[in-house]
């Protein structure tokens, strides 16, 4: 019989929380009514969708609701508020470092195309932004910050990235998209001034993403046409997406400390059995720990190419990543990988280990014991 399945790839997809499978569940069926229209239906319709806004708002702290846009996942929200940004300023300089998301990373990109002026800021050997001695531009500014690493797990400071942005004058965005829920976050306290999020790292469906605006941020909708989200993104909501949504950052505000506690307390296990197992195991980013973010690990294994060993660890009934989170055609070695120092062959190594809501310390034993397996048949594959 074959083994269960462990799956530790929840960072590209997990499980719905049973509370956003029971609130989408009333919107999947009878009626789909617009929240536009101006009949009962439409405005019950609307009542939701702004229930939704509100749960965003409470979630991340923010004192006004109506400063959340929905979209449709991360990757709309992150570029959404580069463009929208850069549309509105004209020209200016981005402040982010070179291991940005893809994302973040080609939206940059476009606006350095047009004019705009990127500044690197340099991170330490555990992906860390290192804010001194980096030097401010003149005109519009924009510092981009990761919450928590999508590659390396890092959790950063935006309270130093806050400092920064105000010394330059500069508009702080903060891609919370692989870090939100995972690591507290309140954006009046730390001053962030657009902050992106996606659905599906948290519980709710794929398809599903929010972009925070504080008022006065300079910013201009992507998306033109209709008058929805208050003519800042064309097109008929998905409502079930956004109900379920504000439905799983509802469950964070109530079990936010649990849901940490148990995903640290499994990580921590999963950690240990690797290194104590695997002579050749090691791992990347900061220690497990408060500077690390409670549901990622990510490892290389000395000898081993990623795509390999995850397919053998597939065999043996783990499911993870093998390779860069996200990745480009062009993108061999992960961008993150080179910033930190790491070798080429760790580049090519990377092993990404991602936990997620219901993964329980039981379990990770299995995991590390299956790692340890798996590195051990295709070392001797390899004749190592």
């Amino acid at each position: 019989m074959s083994p269960e399945r462990i799956y530790l790839d929840h960072a590209a997809g997990g499980v719905l929380l049973p509370s956003v499978q029971k609130e989408m569940l009333r919107y999947l069926v009878g009626i789909q009514a617009s929240p536009g229209g101006g009949h009962r239906e439409g405005r019950e319709a609307r009542e939701e969708l702004e229930k939704a806004r509100q749960r965003v708002a409470d979630f991340l702290g923010a004192k006004e609701a109506e400063g959340v846009v929905f979209t449709s996942g991360g990757t709309e929200a992150v570029q959404s508020a580069i463009h929208g940004w850069g549309g509105s300023v004209g020209k200016g300089t981005l402040y982010l470092s070179g291991m940005e998301h893809p994302a973040v990373e080609s939206a940059a990109r476009r606006l350095e195309g047009g004019g705009f002026i990127l500044v690197r800021v340099p991170v330490d050997g555990e992906g860390r932004y290192r804010w001194e001695g980096v030097k401010a531009g003149s005109g519009a500014g924009l510092v981009c910050v990761h919450l928590a690493h999508h590659d390396l797990g890092t959790v950063q400071s935006i309270r130093e990235a806050g400092k920064f942005a105000e010394k330059a004058g500069a508009k702080l965005l903060v891609d919370a998209t692989h870090g939100a829920g995972w690591v507290p976050m309140e954006v009046e306290d730390e001053g962030a001034d657009l902050v992106a999020l996606s659905g599906h790292r948290l519980g709710a469906p794929k398809g599903s993403g929010a972009l925070w605006i504080r008022s006065g941020t300079p910013w201009r909708a992507q998306l033109e046409g209709g008058r929805q989200e208050g003519d800042r993104r064309a097109g008929t909501e998905n409502l079930p997406g956004i109900v379920g949504l504000g439905a799983a950052v509802e469950e964070w505000k109530k079990r936010g400390d649990d849901f940490r506690r148990e995903a640290g307390e499994a990580q921590k296990v999963l950690a240990e059995g690797i290194l104590q197992r695997v002579p050749s195991a090691k791992l990347h980013g900061p220690k497990v720990g408060p500077g690390r973010s409670p549901q990622h690990l990510a490892f290389t294994f000395a000898g081993l190419e990623a795509e390999s060993l995850a397919l053998v660890l597939d065999r043996v009934g783990l499911a993870v990543r093998g390779g860069s989170g996200c990745v480009t055609r062009e993108m061999r070695i992960p961008p993150a990988m080179r910033a930190i120092g790491a070798t080429p062959e760790e580049a090519r190594a990377l092993i990404l280990f991602t936990l997620g809501l219901g993964t329980r310390s039981e379990q990770m034993q299995e995991a590390g014991g299956r790692v340890a397996e798996g590195v051990k048949r295709l070392e001797k594959a390899l004749g190592s």
